[in-house]
């Protein structure tokens, strides 16, 4: 077994700040979140974290930007958004904490922000002395304004339900003529604070107060309609968050909405999490800050909220949904169950992935254990495909094949050749998680915490082709996905900064983490974890008719990265910095520039008397390149987009068929072999059936390496970089 999982674990290095003072607060079952017990806990998932509280002040979690809005059904209370400036989990992006329930007398006289006094808090008295700054500056002989609740973005009376969080995060001022001149739109005429981790942000009310942690899965919008949960002022000034599919009728919306709660975590979960190797989190006692570490996080913190011994067991699977969200995993024919768990590695039990009919497993058990971790054991059922593979994205598997990944060969169990009929087994090995717990040898609890979990590991079909016969008879023909299909999606995704300066260049990243399985002639040589950027761009033509085309180009960059041993991509780069979805152009015709050291080579071949630029990713130093790149024309892009609103596609990702039936492969003239494939699109129908959807003019792509794969007019005007100007670069110094 692998030993050098705590290791890995150390790198997420986690350190917030405690919202409260931890004493002032207490949290009983019909607070907690999770399933609602009444009256069904399959119909309701509370996705806020209520707490009573006393009436002690809050503090900011970490550094980020605050939006205070109105409590619905409220006069007197505010919640209060941050949005992380400063991630408090290295490689664990968090969307927003939302605070529910804090006097609105802690920030407003009226329509006026408080001036700051000896008594207001940190935020007040830091937000002031900007205010007076700026003015005393910018008109020294005037004498400083009046600071209105609208210049911090309260401004109610303006700002209706369905606005989305992120127009205000992510504003771009709107200017309207008046009085013969231009002055900011009253609707964008605000400028959002900051707030540092620990200062003090106003007092909570006395009684039923909350507190939300959403993960970030990018900086992006969707259009309506999508499958991801709606972040609007609504629910940003609800008392508290639920998910409630009482109302909704149809099974397969009905397991739509329930994948939303992935998106959040429990408040107790969170802390307790800090508790790893290299976790603090900051508590204020008697006014002095104390950090806390290890297990007196949860004795002083977690031990505060009734789930302070709930681990949350999240399985992301294909196509990033919930494990066995298509059923494709069942372990009989039509079964509910789809995996076996237990608390022992000899006490596993088949059982549904879910609790309550929720897409997760909550295991709140005591264990007998000698060390300071509960364990749980998962066996996972497999065709034993050659995509096979699992990975830890915050978890510790502690018999892990190396850097908490597990490839085909290694999940793959012995065929018993001592049975009396030679079957597969059909499922994987058994995987040990564990996690941290406090107590007693006998009696050992569960520090509150979660595990996410990436597993794919059954091969799933989607409808290729429906042929009606003479007699009515449909016969449906099925594909699969190869390696780097499921990896693409947000076709239709905005993103939400952009480089104002020229709108043809943007950059949106997808957050939510993806596996490529690394297979060479058959043979599977690593694993990475991925998230995917989608640029769109600009490039020279040299031709006076059209001096530029626009482009989309879709690429993968490695999060985490496990190579096989003796394996030849044992010289892949491991370079897992994700990227924020904003970026700018290099250079003045705004054309994406690969990140150093990687860089492209050109090499023309023919296909069918034509001749095609032909485009290799290669990374300097001869290290084998870690990511897949996918590039079309915007003219192309769009018509895949148009496949998905025409066809009203739920869960779209873009998907490569061979163009040949038999092979894929082929030989040009110049003795370059070369793939050829067709674009499409593979996502759920209105009935939750995965279904293929081609656009209306044939889009085909083109690949000499598996890694960079490009349509002809896409790659036609790129010309050849020279190493010699890789190796001088700046960037790669």
């Amino acid at each position: 077994m692998a030993t050098d999982s705590n290791n890995y674990m150390s790198k997420y290095k986690p350190r917030s700040c405690f919202f409260t003072a931890p004493a002032s607060i207490g949290q009983n079952d019909a607070q907690a979140f999770g399933p609602v017990a009444s009256p069904s806990a399959s119909n309701k998932f509370r996705l806020t974290s209520k707490f009573t509280s006393a009436g002690a002040k809050a503090f900011a979690v970490c550094k980020g930007v605050v939006l205070i809005q109105p409590q619905t059904g409220s006069n007197d209370t505010v919640n209060l958004i941050i949005r992380p400036y400063i991630q408090p989990i290295s490689g664990l992006n968090i969307k927003y904490f939302i605070y529910r329930g804090i006097t609105k007398s802690s920030f407003f006289d009226g329509e006026k922000v408080l001036a700051a006094t000896s008594s207001t808090s940190d935020f007040i008295n830091k937000i002031n002395a900007n205010f007076t700054a700026f003015h005393t500056k910018t008109n020294p002989q005037e004498e400083v304004p009046d600071f209105m609740a609208k210049y911090i973005g309260f401004d109610p009376a303006n700002q209706p339900d369905n606005l989305k969080l992120d127009d205000f995060f992510f504003k771009q001022s709107d200017y309207v003529e008046s009085a013969g001149e231009f002055i900011e739109a009253q609707g964008t005429a605000f400028e959002l604070p900051l707030i540092d981790m620990g200062a003090t942000i106003g007092d909570f009310k006395v009684g039923e107060c909350g507190i939300d942690i959403v993960l970030s899965y990018g900086d992006y919008a969707l259009p309506d309609g999508s499958d991801e949960f709606v972040f609007d002022l609504a629910y940003g000034r609800a008392k508290e968050s639920l998910i409630d599919i009482s109302g909704i009728s149809d099974a397969f919306q009905q397991k739509r909405k329930r994948e939303q709660i992935f998106q959040f975590l429990d408040a107790a979960a969170y802390y307790g999490f800090h508790s790893i190797e290299g976790g603090i989190v900051h508590t204020y006692s008697g006014g002095v800050m104390v950090d806390k570490k290890g297990n007196d996080i949860y004795n002083d913190v977690v031990s505060k909220f009734f789930t302070r011994n709930n681990v949350y067991l999240y399985i992301q699977s294909d196509r990033t949904r919930s494990y066995n969200f298509y059923g494709n995993y069942a372990i009989t024919e039509g079964s509910p169950e789809s995996l076996k768990f237990g608390l022992t590695e000899e006490g596993l039990a088949e059982r549904v992935y879910g609790t309550d009919g929720w897409p997760l497993i909550i295991e709140k058990n005591p264990q007998v254990s000698s060390d300071g971790r509960n364990k749980m054991f998962v066996q996972f059922v497999t065709d034993n495909n050659v995509n096979t593979m699992l990975y830890g994205q915050v978890a510790q598997i502690d018999n892990a094949q190396h850097n908490n990944f597990c490839g085909p060969d290694d999940l793959k169990l012995p065929v018993d050749l001592d049975a009396e009929e030679t079957t597969d087994p059909g499922y994987t090995k058994i995987i040990m998680l564990s996690n941290p717990a406090t107590g007693t040898e006998s009696n050992k609890l569960n520090v509150a915490t979660f595990n996410i979990l990436l597993y794919q590991g059954k091969t799933y079909n989607y409808t290729l082709e429906q042929i009606v016969d003479e007699e009515g008879q449909i016969t449906s023909t099925y594909g699969q996905p190869n390696f780097f299909d499921d990896v693409f999606n947000l076709i239709t995704g905005i993103p939400l900064l952009k480089n104002i300066t020229d709108s043809e260049y943007s950059l949106l990243a997808s957050q939510k983490i993806r596996l490529v399985n690394h297979v060479y002639n058959g043979m599977q040589h690593g694993i990475t974890a991925v998230q995917t950027n989608i640029v769109k761009d600009v490039i020279d033509t040299g031709t006076e008719e059209i001096p530029t085309l626009k482009r989309v180009t879709y690429i993968t960059q490695p999060i985490d990265i496990f190579t096989l041993a003796g394996s030849f991509t044992a010289s892949i780069s491991n370079d897992i910095t994700s990227s924020s979805s904003a970026s700018v152009a290099s250079n003045s015709v705004k054309t994406y520039d690969l990140p150093k050291p990687l860089y492209y080579d050109v090499l023309n071949f023919t296909d069918s008397a034509r001749t095609i630029t032909g485009i290799q990713l290669k990374e300097a130093n001869n290290i084998n390149p870690n990511r897949t790149i996918l590039g079309l024309t915007e003219v192309e892009n769009d018509l895949l987009k148009k496949a998905i609103q025409v066809n009203q596609v739920i869960n779209a990702m873009l998907i490569l068929v061979s163009f040949y039936k038999e092979g894929n492969e082929s030989l040009s003239s110049e003795i370059i072999l070369y793939q050829k494939y067709k674009a499409g699109i593979v996502g759920e129908n209105n009935d939750g059936y995965l279904e293929i959807y081609m656009p209306e003019n044939e889009i085909i792509l083109y690949s000499i390496d598996q890694k960079y794969l490009f349509t002809d007019d896409y790659s036609k005007f790129m010309v050849k970089e020279t190493i010699d100007s890789i190796l001088d670069s700046d960037i790669y110094l």
